[in-house]
């Protein structure tokens, strides 16, 4: 869903913790259940998780793969950049209050993927 619709219904059972994960086109995925867990559902392949190399963090393999942010209240994780639409997401997250601004860029080779 769009920030403005994820703002208007989420409603944080810990204050302070606002677990999502923003897609590329900037639709964010309430990720209370683990973000791990949401990025293996965005993938759409079940599976997925028995083709990462043992060596390499699966939740960093796959926010590479899927160009996804990986949000909580504090950091916001993301590999290379970000997009228009994922900027503008955090930034809604932020103004409501759901987030600190910090974002954590890594880079795909530190990670070794």
């Amino acid at each position: 869903m769009l920030a403005d619709q994820f703002i208007r219904y989420y409603s944080p059972e810990m204050s302070e913790y606002c677990p999502v994960v923003i897609r590329s086109d900037g639709n964010i995925f309430d990720s209370s259940l683990g973000h791990l867990q949401t990025l293996v559902s965005l993938s759409n392949d079940h599976d997925i998780l028995s083709a990462i190399p043992a060596d390499v963090s699966p939740m960093l393999y796959l926010a590479y793969e899927l160009k996804c942010v990986i949000v909580d209240y504090e950091n916001q994780i993301y590999i290379d950049e970000l997009t228009v639409p994922q900027e503008e997401a955090l930034t809604s997250l932020e103004e409501a209050g759901l987030i600190r601004p910090h974002r954590v860029r890594m880079a795909h080779e530190s990670i070794k993927l």
